[in-house]
């Protein structure tokens, strides 16, 4: 028989639905899991709970610059997306532009490839390369329609016409290198510098094959 005294000592067994659910809460934690991560994944995931972190703390810690800072954000993402659209936009307009009319209301002669390269020379001598770019690439669209390898048409984008110029394999690589440059420099925001712009011009300005029949 069991004392008085020795019943304060027993204790009654842990339910196992009890236990087996502290159990699972515990080993469900991430110290736990033990799946194979890549190390880049594993890097940018770290990255990313500490910015989690942070963020949590700034907003507990200091809600009026957590506050300053989200707006900060939406801020330049608006910018950056009005950017992007206004190139667009001037791209574009520059390419689909109708052809004024002189001082006597005559219609201008057309702009041909000529005239758009001479353009893009005259912004690139000013400092703007990025519109330089722009019209030296509709130069070189006309110059490849004119001589019968390509249809232009001015609601054609770079890569379209990447795409439907009839050139040698070789060509068709150069002019898809030079739609590349185009799209970084003039979408993508890395900085043209005149010597980039000349480059660019020089691997558009020697002579373009058709392709093998």
């Amino acid at each position: 028989m069991i004392g008085l005294d020795e019943i304060g000592t027993v204790q009654a067994a842990p339910d196992p639905a009890a236990l087996r659910a502290v159990l699972d809460s515990v080993f469900a934690g991430r110290a736990y899991r033990w799946a194979d991560t890549p190390a880049a994944l594993r890097v940018m995931r770290e990255w990313w709970d500490r910015l989690v972190d942070w963020l949590d703390a700034l907003r507990l810690g200091n809600p009026a610059a957590f506050r300053l800072f989200v707006f900060a954000l939406l801020i330049a993402l608006v910018l950056v997306l009005a950017h992007g659209a206004w190139v667009v936009w001037r791209t574009v307009r520059g390419a689909a532009a109708p052809e004024e009319g002189g001082p006597d209301g005559a219609p201008r002669a057309r702009r041909d490839a000529a005239w758009y390269l001479q353009e893009a020379d005259r912004a690139a001598a000013a400092g703007r390369t990025a519109e330089a770019l722009q019209l030296a690439f509709v130069g070189l669209a006309l110059t490849l329609d004119g001589q019968g390898l390509l249809r232009y048409h001015a609601s054609q984008t770079p890569a379209e016409v990447a795409r439907a110029a009839r050139l040698a394999a070789q060509d068709r690589e150069r002019l898809r290198a030079l739609v590349q440059a185009l799209y970084g420099y003039v979408f993508g925001g890395r900085p043209c510098a005149p010597a980039d712009y000349r480059r660019w011009r020089e691997g558009s300005a020697g002579p373009w094959h058709a392709a093998a029949h």
